[in-house]
């Protein structure tokens, strides 16, 4: 192959490398932030911050970053135990946003549903007025 066109191969790569590093590459829930209007709900291990939230009825709008070293979601679920929404599982160092149409004004629980997390302390309360 000639040199001209080996360089001119090599430089194209270096560019296409520096374009996707200067758009962020990408995380699971995307990096730009939390949506206007959403509730930001940091997950850890063991615990989420705010441990209890509050929001209005309707769309609801939750921004899940997962500062832990684990994965973890967030299922909510009324006083029967019945689950009413569930996020995707949120690995380590993501964000995820997690939208609920209608929620209707009651009293939830929220929780991790990975196995063993909710035992160890991993769960809030959300009221809905």
């Amino acid at each position: 192959m000639f040199p001209v066109l080996k360089l001119l191969r090599l430089s194209l790569l270096l560019l296409s490398v520096a374009a996707i590093l200067a758009c962020g590459g990408g995380t699971s829930g995307g990096s730009s932030g939390a949506p206007a209007g959403s509730t930001q709900v940091t997950v850890m291990d063991f615990s989420f911050k705010p441990k209890d939230i509050s929001v209005s009825s309707g769309k609801v709008v939750f921004f899940l970053i997962n500062s832990g070293p684990s994965a973890h979601d967030m299922l909510i679920a009324d006083s029967s135990n019945k689950t009413l929404a569930r996020s995707s599982l949120v690995q380590s160092g993501d964000t995820f946003t997690f939208t609920i149409d209608n929620l209707p004004a009651g009293k939830y629980v929220f929780y991790c549903d990975v196995p063993g997390h909710r035992a160890a302390g991993m769960e809030g309360t959300l009221t809905v007025s």
